[in-house]
Order: structure tokens, then C-alpha cells, then sequence
């Protein structure tokens, strides 16, 4: 009933600069290699606990008065399972290898509370047809709901590079698309009326992707990994929301947005420790990737009715962290480890 589906900036020039760096100083490290040649096609699955951070989902301002905001209500946003997987052809050390990887998080959240006083619905804007006061009446029922949806679609070719006895680099080149959606709802349940306001946002992405990875041997069967990527994307966002108060002699409103030429940028990090035996790795680590431009908020809500400090909040970034695990799986029986 409540949520509707309704519709920065790191500088890449800084993540450049940081592979160029990681480059330098890998280049005069000791390295590892293996002389074992792999050809043939591979797959890789990986599950996660993945933690949304920064998403800033404001509802709602609460006050006992006119004078001042007392609460500024936030949706919780908790783990979620999220899943990845891959599949590729390796063609042997000489040519690299080329891959295809899916990743998706899809999770809803929801926050629920009694409150008196002064109610400033955010999602759309706050204004005096929104403005609902109790006073010493009975109290009233808010709650806030979320879903987000974000998901990536990776190209990718990737050239190991032998540096030395116990090191190796694999640089990375690919196109990545992406796309984020999300749907914040709020509604307040009064002892005379009820108010409801939804807000979705749409984005979707495509561009250019680069990175690499250091692989440290310590023996056959055991290696750390350390990777950082970053995608350059151009972003197309769409927006819209609405409000209705029932029962009101005010009637609802609706507002949209739309911009086709906004600047995105998702910059992945991963650690990971890696155990190998024969046609299969198995391993486990910490990721972390950041979404810039694509997931700002297009509508923000303005202020109203003495709101004070606590109005929307310019949301530029949101970052997904994850304790990660998986399993790598090469077809062939030649054996050449590889880790994408």
C-alpha cells in the first residue's frame, strides 16, 4: 500500500594516478610465477554479506513544537546476501583471458514508530498541505520503507604480467554497465486522516573500465590478492514522487526529474586470500565499491515549516562493503591459476 513505484566525485585523474603508482612500487617487489600453462574456459562464483552505506534515506522530521526539530527520522539500512558470478576463456598466459561478470543487490528495509507533535514528510518536499499536527491527540504511526536495487554488467580482458619469482600483475580493461533504482516510501497514519509520499529514482550507466590486480605467491597453494578498478560512466537518471493527504479538502501533487548527461564514476577494491588446488580456488576477502553521481537524489525535498537544520541531505556517494567467499572452477585439466 505504501511504496509506489514511481521513477561527485572522486577525480578520475587521482584513480589513474593511483594504479600508476601501484604499478611503481609493485615493479620493484620480488614476484611470483608459474610456469603452468592454462587454455580453456573458467567460471567463478561468489556469495557476500553486503552493507549499503551512506544511502541517507530521510522520511521525515519530527517536533514537539513549532520551534524546533527534534528527530530527524532515517530508514536502518541493514546487510543483505548479495551474489556474484563469472565466466570466461582463458587463452593461455600470452593472451590474457576475457570474461563476462553479473553482480546484483536487491534488499528492502523498513523503519516504523509512534510520534507526537509537528510531522515534516521529506521524501517530496515538505509545505502546509503536508504539515499534520497532534498535539495531545492520539498519536500517530510513521514508517518509512526502502528498496534498492543496484546491479552491474561487466566486459572484461585481463593480461597477467609476471614481475618476478613470487608477483604477478593482471591489468584490466572492460566496458561495465549499471544501473540503480530506488523507492522510498512514507506514510503516517493519523487518528483522523492518513498521509502518504513515495519517491523513485532510476538511474542507468555505461562506460569504460580499468584496473589491476597484484597477486603475491607465498607458496603453491597459497597467494594474497589485491585489486582496485575504477569505472568511468556516462549516467542517464530519471525521478519522480508524489504526495496525498486522505482524507483532505487538499488535493495531491506530483513532481519529476530527468537528466540525461550526468557524470557517474563506481570505483571497486578487493583483499582477498587465496587457496589453490588442481582445477579449483577457493577464497575468501573484503570488498568494497563506490557509487558516485548516478545515485544522487534529483529531487531534493526543500525546507519548510521551521525545519530547520534537519532538511534533505545532498547525497553524492553510496558504497556497497561486503565480507565476501567463492570458489573458481577451470573446465580444462591444464592447470594455470587464474582469479578474476
Amino acid at each position: 500500500m505504501l511504496v509506489r513505484k514511481l521513477a561527485s566525485r572522486c577525480c578520475p585523474d587521482l584513480a589513474i594516478a593511483a594504479l600508476t603508482v601501484l604499478a611503481a612500487l609493485v615493479s620493484f617487489a620480488p614476484a611470483c610465477a608459474d610456469d603452468d600453462q592454462y587454455k580453456g574456459w573458467f567460471a567463478a562464483l561468489d556469495a557476500a554479506m553486503t552493507q549499503p552505506n551512506s544511502l541517507d534515506q530521510h522520511y521525515a522530521n519530527v517536533s514537539t513544537s513549532a520551534s524546533g526539530i527534534l528527530e530527524r527520522l532515517v530508514v536502518d539500512n541493514k546487510q543483505k546476501t548479495t551474489v556474484r558470478g563469472s565466466i570466461g576463456y582463458d587463452f593461455g598466459r600470452d593472451l590474457g583471458s576475457l570474461q563476462a561478470s553479473y553482480w546484483s543487490f536487491d534488499h528492502d528495509d523498513s523503519n516504523e514508530s509512534t510520534q507526537s507533535g509537528y510531522v515534516y514528510p521529506t521524501l517530496v518536499g515538505g509545505n502546509y498541505n503536508s504539515v499534520v499536527y497532534y498535539g495531545i491527540a492520539p498519536p500517530s504511526s510513521l514508517t518509512g520503507r526502502s528498496k534498492v536495487k543496484a546491479r552491474t554488467l561487466d566486459i572484461d580482458y585481463v593480461r597477467p604480467m609476471p614481475v618476478g619469482e613470487k608477483l604477478t600483475i593482471k591489468w584490466l580493461t572492460g566496458l561495465r554497465s549499471a544501473t540503480f533504482d530506488e523507492d522510498l516510501g512514507f506514510e503516517d497514519v493519523g487518528a483522523f486522516s492518513t498521509y502518504l509520499q513515495n519517491r523513485h529514482i532510476d538511474s542507468k550507466a555505461i562506460g569504460i573500465r580499468l584496473g589491476a590486480t597484484a597477486v603475491f605467491g607465498f607458496t603453491k597453494h597459497f597467494s594474497l590478492e589485491g585489486s582496485m578498478a575504477v569505472s568511468m560512466l556516462q549516467a542517464k537518471t530519471n525521478a519522480d514522487g508524489d504526495q496525498s493527504p486522505v482524507p483532505s479538502p487538499l488535493a495531491g501533487s506530483s513532481v519529476s526529474s530527468s537528466d540525461d548527461h550526468v557524470r557517474g564514476e563506481i570505483r571497486d577494491y578487493d583483499l582477498r586470500a587465496v587457496w589453490s588446488y588442481g582445477r579449483l580456488d577457493y577464497y575468501a576477502g573484503y570488498s568494497g565499491s563506490t557509487w558516485e553521481g548516478l545515485v544522487a537524489n534529483p529531487l531534493p525535498a526543500p525546507g519548510c515549516c521551521n525545519s530547520g537544520p534537519a532538511v534533505e541531505r545532498s547525497r553524492d556517494s553510496v558504497s556497497f562493503n561486503s565480507l565476501h567467499a567463492g570458489i573458481v572452477w577451470r573446465f580444462s585439466p591444464q592447470k594455470r591459476p587464474f582469479r578474476p
